[in-house]
């Protein structure tokens, strides 16, 4: 039986054999007809559910009013209370939903579900917090940042996409090098220091368009969740943040189609019932076609360039019942650039995934996650008779069992273990062409396995301290086939010094590493809209980007770890202290940092990377810190919301070898690649009615460094250039300011808007990097020049629906 609650704008599904309705202002469980026995302790269960969609909302509060009797939905959207018979009112909320409230009278268990409705406030809210508006005073667990999409629409855009990276990015703490970039920085920490998860699974390129996009579709991804301060031990990998991206399952009652068309970029969404009310089927896409956008530039080498991209996301999930479910998630992202004739970039991504969720009881909620993951990049040399393709490429497959359990309403715990098993192919040198000379080559490249188990505990001590505290203890093993070079001792590393070879058969180990990563953070409320945070975390990570430059770029090598390149070590301290004003009006933090940093990878000078059997002689091993103190104030209710962010860190690394070729600046302390000390963002949202908005951004980064050619000398008719120590100087600052408009029920009769956004609207020429250019005759000191990636206004136009 169905009962939709018009009163309240959601709607109550009601189990016919569990619930009956007394009049209109009570629901009754169970046999009215019996005496309410207040001894007899039930189990009330169901889900909660989006309207639109009947997507479940995961960390809804159902309470009841006056009593410790609450849960809050898990990733099903299910929730169990445990309470004694009785008359109560049920309460149930949600960020960006309209509240539902109802007497109650339970004579037994039962099953209740409910569909809550989208509010009309929910524009207002910048960031979703899963619990409460004041989830940032009250939580345990510090640096954590959770996002809805729905927030974020808003905010100006790069060729009319929302853009998740570029949206972390307005966040203290939170930086890249520079347009772009494909990778981004968390509190001074290295791009492939942040584990980026796609419904729990690991992905190594995170960006189209060679960074101005993120790989995430709009229309598919629910919320996303930024960890750069404490990290629950069921999380690990990386040595700096966590970044988890969660996408919606398909609708499993009617068939809808959502999408849009841009200047540059389409995109396109079905979701439906297979079965309907229990398989469900969300296929979306996404291409773009910017070719047309390159033929208007008036550089003929532009002209012949080209850049496209394509992402596919294809879910399919199946309800055994209330308490488990299965999703299927299957992702392509497919990218291709080329320079004219001179160069070109292709990689793709692929991730497949299943995960089954289930949940016991009130207790227990354990989940499995298989995965299957491949990403390739290929480097193109499409010109002249050295005509070439370079291809790299790395798989893994990955096994995670999770097991929460929650006693009671002040004890929370998670464990399980982790095995990730990594395959990468072998680096490949191919001709482009027939008339090409380049003879095939491939150099093998190492393999590994990592496996962790883990445990977690978030304790409420009392009313105002929480404990969350955990250890994750990881494992890592170098497998055979492989060859293994020795080298003599007190020697530079080089192929002059090599002693020995060692060779290594199929899955036998070679190198094997491990240690315990604990983790703890502390809160303590000052009062009831104040507190202070403190936290530590040591983190492990046994795979490494390879990049002889300052911004990560597609074509990049990931190698695990082996005998001279150990696990990078962080250890990660962070105090804060959180104030709300004006009835959670208002959101302020002010937190500083000090991260410490072992087995960094840094180069010696013009390494050679790729087609290298012997890479660790081109490799050298630093220590790193990064230090700070970061400034947030929100703004979450008004005609104008928005937040202010301003970082200060500086970003530090040491190479001191035992020769002076394995040292960098005399084993001094240097400046890394991603050091940019100044970090201001302002965003401002203005809402209208009818869904429209304007909306402003403004950025400020201080410039990153750079190596500077300091002078030079002739010799012999050839001009020898000297150049600084590291990253001693650094490149412009960077400003930009962005606006948009979005213009909402274009066509009264469907669900759309029209937003239009301009990126660089003062068309500044930010410096990406500085680079030197031959000098004319008579002059021995080359030329300094700015190299600016999007010198002008960038203007997009979106036509968005939804039916």
């Amino acid at each position: 039986m169905r009962l939709f609650l018009s009163t309240v704008a959601c709607a109550l599904i009601l189990s016919e054999s569990l619930a009956q309705s007394l009049g209109s202002n009570e629901l009754v469980v169970g046999d009215s007809s019996r005496q309410i026995n207040k001894s007899l302790i039930v189990i009330l269960t169901g889900r909660i559910t989006e309207q639109t969609n009947n997507s479940p909302l995961i960390g809804a509060t159902i309470s009841v009013d006056g009593f410790k009797y609450y849960d809050l939905t898990d990733q099903n959207g299910s929730y169990a209370l445990e309470l004694p018979c009785g008359r109560y009112r049920l309460s149930i909320r949600f960020v960006g939903m309209l509240p539902f409230s109802r007497k109650i009278a339970i004579h037994s268990g039962g099953v209740l579900n409910f569909s809550l409705q989208e509010g009309t406030t929910n524009l207002e809210e910048i960031v979703v917090t899963a619990r409460s508006p004041d989830e940032n005073i009250n939580q345990s667990l510090s640096g954590v940042t959770k996002f809805n999409l729905q927030e974020i629409k808003a905010m100006p855009t790069f060729a009319g996409e929302v853009d998740i990276l570029k949206s972390i990015q307005t966040l203290p703490g939170v930086s890249s090098v520079g347009e772009g970039s494909s990778g981004f920085n968390v509190r001074g920490g290295r791009s492939d220091q942040n584990l980026i998860l796609l419904n729990g699974a690991p992905l190594f390129n995170a960006s189209h368009a060679l960074g101005f996009l993120s790989a995430f579709n709009q229309d598919v991804v629910s919320n996303f969740t930024l960890y750069k301060g404490n990290i629950p031990a069921n999380l690990g990998g990386r040595a700096s943040s966590v970044l988890e991206v969660n996408t919606r399952n398909g609708d499993f009652e009617k068939w809808k189609f959502k999408g849009g068309v841009g200047l540059a970029t389409c995109r396109l969404l079905a979701e439906g019932p297979m079965i309907k009310n229990k398989t469900s089927l969300l296929v979306a896409g996404r291409f773009s076609y910017s070719d047309w956008l390159l033929q208007q530039a008036s550089s003929p080498t532009v002209k012949s360039s080209s850049l496209n991209f394509s992402d596919f996301n294809i879910t399919v999930s199946h309800r055994f019942n209330q308490k488990s479910i299965v999703n299927v998630n299957y992702y392509l992202s497919q990218d291709r650039f080329r320079f004219a004739q001179q160069f070109g970039f292709e990689w793709t991504n692929q991730l497949l995934s299943l995960e089954w969720k289930s949940r016991t009881d009130k207790k227990f909620s354990p989940s499995t996650l298989f995965v299957y993951g491949d990403y390739k990049n290929t480097l193109l040399n499409p010109a002249g008779p050295d005509a070439s393709k370079l291809d790299n490429q790395i798989k893994y497959l990955q096994f995670k069992e999770t097991l929460n359990y929650n006693p009671n309403e002040k004890n929370s715990f998670t464990s399980g273990v982790e095995v990730t098993n990594y395959m990468t192919e072998p680096e490949r040198l191919r001709p482009y062409s027939e008339n090409s000379i380049v003879i095939e080559k491939s150099v093998r490249k190492n393999k590994g396995i990592e496996m962790a188990v883990f445990a977690n505990h978030d304790f409420k001590i009392s009313d105002r301290i929480s404990l969350n505290y955990g250890i994750r203890f990881s494992g890592y093993s170098q497998l055979g086939a492989d060859t293994v070079f020795n080298y003599q001792e007190n020697l530079p590393r080089t192929v002059e010094s090599i002693k020995d070879t060692i060779h290594y058969s199929l899955n036998e180990r070679i190198t094997n590493y491990y240690g315990a990563e604990p983790r703890v953070s502390i809160k303590v409320s000052l009062s009831k809209n104040q507190s202070v945070k403190l936290s530590y975390n040591r983190l492990r990570q046994n795979i490494h980007l390879i990049s002889n430059s300052a911004a990560p770029t597609p074509v990049d090598l990931w190698q695990v770890s082996n005998k001279y390149l150990p696990p990078q070590i962080a250890d990660n301290f962070s105090l804060g202290y959180f104030l709300n004003l004006k009835d959670n009006k208002w959101e302020t933090s002010v937190e500083g940092f000090y991260k410490d940093m072992q087995n960094l990878v840094e180069y010696k000078n013009f390494p050679s990377l790729y087609l290298n059997s012997h890479l660790e002689t081109e490799l050298l091993t630093g220590i790193g810190k990064s230090y700070g103190g970061e400034l947030y104030i929100r703004k979450l209710k008004g005609k104008w919301t928005g937040w202010l962010s301003y970082t200060y860190s500086r970003s530090l690394v040491k190479v001191d070898g035992t020769t002076n070729e394995e040292k960098i600046n005399n084993g001094s302390w240097y400046a890394s690649n991603f050091d940019r000390p100044g970090n201001l963002s302002l965003v401002l949202n203005r809402n209208y009615k009818g869904n429209s908005s304007l909306s402003f951004l403004f950025s400020y980064i201080s410039g990153r460094p750079f190596t500077a050619l300091e002078s030079s000398y002739s010799s012999n008719s050839t001009i020898v250039p000297v150049f600084s120590d590291r990253n001693k100087y650094s490149i412009p600052d960077y400003i930009r300011l962005d606006v948009a408009v979005t213009i909402g029920n274009v066509f009264r009769k469907i669900d759309d808007s029209l937003s239009i956004s301009i990126y660089n609207i003062l068309s500044r020429e930010n410096a990406y990097s500085v680079y030197y250019q031959i000098p004319p005759a008579n002059f021995f000191i080359p030329r300094s020049y700015k190299l600016a990636i999007l010198g002008s206004a960038f203007i997009s136009v979106t036509y968005n629906f939804n039916f």
